[in-house]
């Protein structure tokens, strides 16, 4: 009985520390340097769970959830070394050097966000992914909620409905205010996990019916199109890997190699000013062409580019730029003017192959098609808006990627470090929602 209290209690707090989390989203607290509310409650979710690890550590999750962050958040590893290295080279004043470090480890730091996710599958295992979902439906609807309250419940849903007929052609003033764009990418996220490993359970399709509810609410085209293709080659890879596993895990492999070089075509094209092409074509491309044409000057599309570091072209944009935007709306351009020609290469792999060999090592096809399914999701969203500086899609991300297959990882493990499974690790199970 006891325990049983105490998991629930443990269950409601880290859920409410996750609401909190994916609540607040822009406020910030001034502690000598400003940090956002939602950087502050992943580290408590991390401190928490820290905690727990030194009363009464679980080796094998404890090993499974940190080398799973290390690997996860390599690109942040990488995107500091390169920018030290651009740096040194250059030889540029402290300030800068400052600056580049302060946007990547106060505002947006990938491994703080990660072990925010992990602190989940450490405390409840795979049960975890389902607890972190619950966390952002409850923020979301409650932000709902009060924009139904302000403007009444008849004109949300009037216009709620007008957005999905007209896909999103025509949106009112009232459900313009539910375009939460992070937590509608971090749901997105959710919808190919939870479409591609669908549970025949009435909690799950209550779960599913909510998200798909929070995400149409915001309608962000881009996700909608990038959900639909990462399924398309996730159940391709699937139905592959049903008659030949290894010949699916090779291709995803290789899949993960050609969205490397496509990436890099892509920065390419930037360059050649096709955007520029496009819109005297009459194609409308809401503004990049004439924010990539301002940019144009601060990187070369060869390899003797070496970058300017981390968090350069934020600070032009921000402040010497005559361009009305504090983004370029481009993660990929962005991370090829600050790391370079060579490290944004580097870059790249990382956030790709590498995760999903890793994820999917030891011949895991599941994990390794799931990886690459969400990574596509990742590089699609993020061509067109800066949805790699949204740590919260980190969060989601690092939780999903590392949390399929979890408990099964800890018992492999554990088998590995002391020859035996633990009763807590052996009752682990997989299939559980709540």
């Amino acid at each position: 009985m006891e325990n049983k209290l105490l998991e629930k209690g443990f269950k409601g707090y880290f859920i409410a520390v996750a609401v909190l989390m994916y609540y607040f989203i822009t406020q910030t607290i001034n502690l000598g340097l400003f940090i956002t509310y939602r950087h502050a409650f992943a580290l408590l979710l991390f401190a928490s769970a820290l905690l727990c690890f030194l009363i009464k550590p679980n080796i094998a999750r404890g090993t499974a959830t940190i080398k799973a962050v290390l690997v996860y958040s390599s690109p942040l590893l990488i995107t500091i070394v390169v920018s030290l290295f651009i740096w040194f080279v250059g030889q540029v004043d402290t300030a800068v050097i400052s600056r580049g470090l302060s946007s990547s480890f106060v505002y947006n730091n990938m491994v703080s966000f990660s072990f925010g996710a992990v602190a989940f599958l450490y405390i409840f295992g795979e049960k975890g992914i389902w607890y972190n979902l619950i966390a952002i439906l409850i923020s979301n609807i409650l932000m709902i909620c009060t924009i139904i309250l302000q403007n009444g419940i008849g004109v949300f849903f009037t216009e709620f409905f007008k957005l999905i007929v007209t896909f999103a052609g025509e949106t009112g003033d009232v459900i313009v205010q539910a375009e939460i764009h992070e937590l509608a990418f971090c749901l997105g996220a959710y919808l190919i996990y939870m479409l591609y490993k669908p549970k025949k359970n009435i909690v799950f399709f209550v779960l599913l019916a909510l998200t798909l509810f929070c995400f149409v609410a915001a309608f962000k085209r881009i996700g909608i199109i990038a959900i639909a293709i990462a399924l398309v080659f996730a159940w391709l890879l699937k139905f592959i890997a049903k008659f030949k596993k290894d010949t699916a895990m090779r291709l995803t492999v290789a899949l993960s190699v050609i969205v490397v070089l496509l990436l890099i075509g892509y920065v390419g094209i930037i360059k050649l000013d096709v955007f520029t092409m496009l819109e005297k074509a009459g194609v409308d491309t809401s503004g990049r062409a004439v924010i990539y044409n301002a940019v144009d000057k601060f990187y070369e599309f060869s390899p003797e580019f070496l970058g300017n570091g981390i968090g350069f072209l934020t600070f032009q944009l921000s402040s010497s730029m005559m361009v009305d935007v504090s983004a370029v709306h481009n993660d990929f351009l962005q991370y090829f003017i600050d790391l370079g020609f060579w490290g944004y290469i580097i870059w790249l792999t990382s956030m790709t192959t590498l995760r999903v060999c890793y994820f999917g090592k030891n011949g895991n096809i599941e994990n390794a098609i799931l990886t690459f399914s969400l990574t596509l999701y990742l590089v699609i969203v993020s061509s067109t808006d800066n949805t790699m500086n949204y740590p919260l899609l980190t969060t989601v991300l690092a939780i999903l990627m590392i949390g399929n297959g979890f408990d099964e990882k800890v018992r492999n493990t554990e088998m590995k470090i002391f020859g035996h499974i633990s009763d807590v690790n052996k009752s682990a199970k997989e299939d559980s929602i709540l």
